[in-house]
This record gives structure tokens, C-alpha cells and sequence, in this order.
């Protein structure tokens, strides 16, 4: 939004940021998941408008029950017409409550279902994003974003949305009214209402712009939550707990100066509101005694007036506050939308797996360079070339931030290369669907960091529609059929959050058995038994050994006992594969980087 530069743009910026672009955009965005749910929402617009409209006809008939009174009217005639004015109140509430419990039910389910969409949309955005966005970005602000701005939106539709209606209607009703009673009282009571818009646009942009900058910093408050949380085996381990208690302190106290902050404006409009509506309440008081004093006004009329008067203050004294709370929905709804309109991967969904066609396995890597998008001018890989026949096994060793975990990413087409080209069986990968490639892959990693589900579900993950039978002989095949067997609930043991019930070579064998499942073409192993102990070793690497026949593999390493076997070995440093061979002919040089590291390790 352009800056106030003189006067001259301070009487026009506010009107333009009230009726901004994106201010429209973010009341499209709600009519847009209120769409497909009109069936249900436009009748309950239709209701509320009615039930608006019978308040102002429930004043009107209060009104005329207390005229005749107030006219001088006495005795029988005065109780009867009276009784009937009772009844027809009574049948108005009771109408006007019978709708308004159906107009509660119908906007609920509106909302609720256009909010269940949000949320879907809003998660299926996100697990779709592009590996350089979500790096970029903390997993505690993405979790923020479905569940703090998600919810001020649903209190928009469930709350501001409806109020706004009702009052909008009942407002438009009163001033009606109040026109049929008197003219030339009733445009001196509205005189006043161009200075209060004026003032919605100016607090109201405001109010928006420190609303989404509060948004934005209680997500960075989660986001703490969420790292502690995930952390905090290490949190406890290192004593930590006071210093996570200081870091969230930190970032609520700064959301807590923007939220108190945001509140000046707001409490100055409203302010301002009550003292505005208050001189105009005695102003139009003494303009009414004037009218009387003129005979151009009756008492009756003026009863009745000032019954309408008072709805139209009541609505329009909440017509501030509503529309300050629709601006703080729309400031939450700016990042939802950011995160919706952010480019994201082609869609993975596919037919049954037997659909997918299955690669041989054939890669080649062709003069790669890449620097990741975040930090260009560090450049990762350089020049970094190789094939693997179908079927072989190549091992990437190197000392840590060589580039090796970088090579595979890019084989998953994580991220594309700066240059170069990567085929498999021939064919560029960027040229494949990305289902038809990363069917055909399967990884093995260091941490296996399992969902909050069944030992069962977890393995499936390689195969969702996966028999019983399958699931079990992936498991004998990973050697972990015995010891799933052996826990009190066998494959239907809940395996805890990230799998912290299961020790790391339970877990790394159930990771195992979930790339057996898939039956991939290419099969990489990211470190897949550098934490283990000996024992735990040697279960998994006999299942990796089962899990390697007939496919090509992929083997990233630092242990070089684990790669002596391998077809192919590169030794990667900065980025650059330095020497290529197996392991007797990388040995027989004597002096190279690969014989110094295997000399140290294996004696």
C-alpha cells in the first residue's frame, strides 16, 4: 500500500484501503469454500436477513403498543387494542426464535464444511510444495498457518460474517423507519455517519496491518513449541528446559507488544465511536424538542423514533468493532492465501501400483551443478558424472557436506540441477511423471523417524493397499517378523510418536521391510547402519543384503566396511568426485584420499 505522502493523499488513501484489491480478494476467498455449500448458506443468509428484519418489525409494534398512551388514551379500548398488539409481539418472537435456531444450525454446517475444506486444501498445499519452499520455510509456521489462521477464519464465518448481516439489515430497516416518521430529523441523525466511515478505512487498514504482523509472529512462537517438542529428548538431555522456557518467552513477548500494539487503534476508533454517538445522541435530542416546540413533530413520533434510533446506534456502534474483526480475518487469511497460491509439484496421485511401469534401473548423471536456491552462489555439486548399470551397486563415500545426500536428492528431483542431466534407463527424469519416478525409488535413511501408527501401517507406507500376507513377508524379509511378533499387540503395536517406543534397529528394520513392500527399481541407503550396534548391524545389513538383490542401489556411507562390496565407489569432496573404482582398485593407489580414510578405519 502506497505511503501518505501530504494531505491531499491522506483523504483519499483511507477510502482505498477499506475497498482495497486484496481487501476483495479476501472476501472472495470466503465466498469461494462458501460456494459449493450455498444450498445450506443461502438459506441461512435468507433466515437471518428475516430475523433482522422482524427485530426492527418487533420495535415497531413496541412502538405502537405505547402510543395510544402516550397520545392520552385511557381506559378499556386503550387494554384491548393493547392485548392485540401483546399477542402479535408474542407471535413475532416466537417466529422470529424458531428461525433463528434454524439459521444457527444451517450457518454451522456451512461453515464447518467450507472449513474442513480449507483445512484439506490448506494440508494437501503444503505436502505438495516443492522441496526449496519447505526448507525455507519452519514446519512450526506451516502447522501455524492450518491451525491458528485456519480458526480466525472459521470465527469469521461462524461470527463476524452473520453479525455483520444482521446488524447491516437491521440498520437499513431502522433508517427506513425512521425516514417514514420524520425526514428532516432523520437526516439530521445521519448526519454524522460520513465521518465514522471515514474512520473505518483509516483504523481498519491499520487495525489489519499489525493483525497479520501478530499472525505472523504467534506462528514464530509455535513454531518454538513445535522444536522443543520434537526436540526434546535433547532439550532434556542438555538441561535445556529453562532456555526453551526463555525462547518462547521471547517470542510471545514480542507478539504480545504487536497484539497490544494492534489494540491502540482499535480502542482509539472505538472511542471515538462512543463520543461520537454520544454528542450526536444529545444533538439529536435537542433538534427533536425543537421539532415538538414547532408542532412538526408528535410525542408518539418521537417515541417511535427514538425506539429506531436506538437500533440504529446499537447497529451501528457494532458495525466498527465487526468490521475491525473481519480485517484481523483478513489479515490471517493473507498467509493462508500465500500458501495456496505457492507453485507446487505436479500431483503424485495415481492409479493402483501396478499401473506405475517399472524401471530397470539404468542412471546416469551427466556434468550435474547445482547450489541450492536459497544459497546460490555455494555451489554443491561440480561437474559430478557417473553411471550405473541396472543392478549395480554404487556407493558415494566422502567426508560430510561433500555433496553425497545432495546427488540423491536430486535423483528424487527434490530439487532440479542448475545444469547437466540425470536419465534413467535413458530417459531425463525431469521428462518422467514424478509418480512413475519415485515409485521406482525407495529410501533407506540414517533416522528412520517412523508415523504415530501400527507397526502394520508403517510398513504398508511402502504400499498402501498392501495384503496382510505381503506386510508379514516384507517383515521376515527384513528380519523383524521376531521381534514384532514377540511385542504384546505383535503388528498392531502402536509405534509412539516418531517411533520413540522402538529402538533404532527395530525401526530401521521396519523402514527395511517398508522398502521391500515397495519393491522399488533403485534403492538408496542413506547411512542406513551407521548408528546401529553390532548386533542391530548385523540383523539389518543381512536384510539390506536380501532388500539390494536385483535392483540398483545406492549406498551413502561413511563406514567403508559397509561399501567393500559395492560395483562402483566414488569418493566425493566439495562437490567433486575425486576418484572412482572399486574397492581393490581405490586401495591399490595406495596414496589417494579413499586409501588414506580406509587405512583409519580398517586398519
Amino acid at each position: 500500500m502506497p505511503r501518505q505522502k501530504d494531505k491531499s493523499a491522506d483523504t483519499t488513501a483511507p477510502k482505498l484501503k477499506l475497498w482495497s484489491k486484496d481487501s476483495w480478494k479476501g472476501a472472495g476467498f470466503f465466498y469461494t469454500y462458501l460456494r459449493p455449500h450455498r444450498g445450506v448458506f443461502i438459506p441461512a443468509l435468507i433466515a437471518l436477513a428475516i430475523t433482522a428484519f422482524l427485530t426492527a418489525l418487533f420495535v415497531k409494534y413496541v412502538g405502537e403498543l405505547v402510543a395510544p398512551a402516550l397520545e392520552g388514551k385511557t381506559g378499556d379500548a386503550l387494554m384491548a387494542e393493547a392485548g392485540t398488539k401483546l399477542k402479535m409481539l408474542i407471535a413475532l418472537a416466537a417466529t422470529q426464535a424458531f428461525i433463528a435456531f434454524w439459521r444457527i444450525q444451517l450457518f454451522a454446517k456451512a461453515a464447518e464444511r467450507a472449513l474442513s475444506n480449507l483445512r484439506v486444501d490448506l494440508f494437501s498445499r503444503i505436502v505438495r510444495l516443492p522441496m526449496g519452499i519447505l526448507n525455507a520455510r519452519r514446519s512450526g509456521e506451516l502447522a501455524s498457518r492450518i491451525a491458528n489462521d485456519v480458526e480466525s477464519v472459521r470465527d469469521t464465518l461462524v461470527l463476524t460474517i452473520p453479525m455483520l448481516i444482521r446488524h447491516g439489515v437491521m440498520l437499513t430497516t431502522a433508517v427506513i423507519f425512521i425516514l417514514t416518521i420524520s425526514v428532516k430529523l432523520a437526516l439530521f441523525m445521519l448526519g454524522t455517519l460520513p465521518v465514522v466511515m471515514v474512520l473505518i478505512a483509516i483504523f481498519g487498514a491499520r487495525i489489519r496491518k499489525l493483525t497479520r504482523r501478530s499472525q505472523d509472529e504467534l506462528a514464530a512462537s509455535q513454531v518454538v513449541v513445535d522444536e522443543a517438542l520434537q526436540a526434546i529428548t535433547s532439550v532434556k538431555a542438555f538441561a535445556n528446559e529453562t532456555h526453551e522456557q526463555g525462547r518462547y518467552r521471547s517470542a510471545i513477548t514480542q507478539y504480545l507488544g504487536t497484539a497490544l500494539h494492534a489494540a491502540v487503534p482499535r480502542a482509539l476508533f472505538i472511542a471515538f465511536i462512543i463520543f461520537s454517538f454520544s454528542v450526536a445522541l444529545g444533538c439529536v435530542a435537542w433538534f427533536a424538542v425543537k421539532m415538538i416546540s414547532t408542532e412538526e413533530l408528535a410525542r408518539s413520533e418521537l417515541t417511535m423514533f427514538a425506539l429506531f434510533s436506538a437500533i440504529v446506534v446499537q447497529s451501528f456502534g457494532q458495525l466498527p468493532d465487526l468490521l475491525a474483526q473481519f480485517q484481523r480475518a483478513l489479515g490471517a487469511t493473507d498467509r493462508v492465501r500465500e500458501i495456496l497460491s505457492e507453485p507446487v509439484e505436479e500431483d503424485t496421485a495415481t492409479s493402483p501400483d501396478s499401473a506405475i511401469p517399472r524401471l530397470k534401473g539404468q542412471i546416469e548423471m551427466k556434468n550435474i551443478c547445482f547450489a541450492y536456491p536459497t544459497r546460490p552462489e555455494a555451489i554443491v555439486l561440480q561437474d559430478f558424472s557417473f553411471t550405473a548399470r541396472a543392478g549395480q551397486r554404487i556407493a558415494l563415500v566422502g567426508p560430510s557436506g561433500s555433496g553425497k545426500s545432495t546427488a540423491i536428492s536430486l535423483l528424487f528431483r527434490f530439487y532440479d540441477p542448475t545444469s547437466g542431466q540425470i536419465l534413467i534407463d535413458g530417459h531425463p527424469i525431469n521428462a518422467m511423471p514424478l509418480a512413475h519416478l519415485r515409485k521406482n525409488l525407495a529410501l533407506v535413511p540414517q533416522e528412520v523417524l517412523l508415523f504415530g501408527g501400527t507397526i502394520r501401517e508403517n510398513i504398508a507406507y511402502g504400499k498402501p493397499l498392501a495384503t496382510p500376507e505381503e506386510i508379514e513377508s516384507a517383515a521376515r524379509q527384513a528380519n523383524a517378523d521376531s521381534f514384532i511378533r514377540a511385542l504384546p499387540n505383535g503388528y498392531e503395536t502402536l509405534v509412539g510418536e516418531r517411533g520413540t517406543q522402538l529402538s533404532g534397529g527395530q525401526r530401521q528394520r521396519i523402514a527395511i521391510a517398508r522398502a521391500i513392500l515397495a519393491d522399488p527399481a533403485i534403492l538408496v541407503l542413506d547411512e542406513a547402519t551407521s548408528s546401529l550396534d553390532a548386533e542391530s548391524e548385523r540383523l539389518v545389513q543381512e536384510a539390506l543384503d536380501k532388500l539390494m538383490q536385483n535392483r540398483t542401489s545406492i549406498i551413502i556411507a561413511h563406514r567403508l566396511s559397509t561399501v567393500r562390496t559395492a560395483d562402483q565407489i566414488l569418493v566425493l569432496s566439495a562437490g567433486t568426485i575425486m576418484e572412482r573404482g572399486t574397492h581393490e582398485e581405490l586401495m591399490a593407489h595406495g596414496s589417494n584420499l579413499y586409501a588414506t580414510l580406509a587405512k583409519l578405519q580398517l586398519g
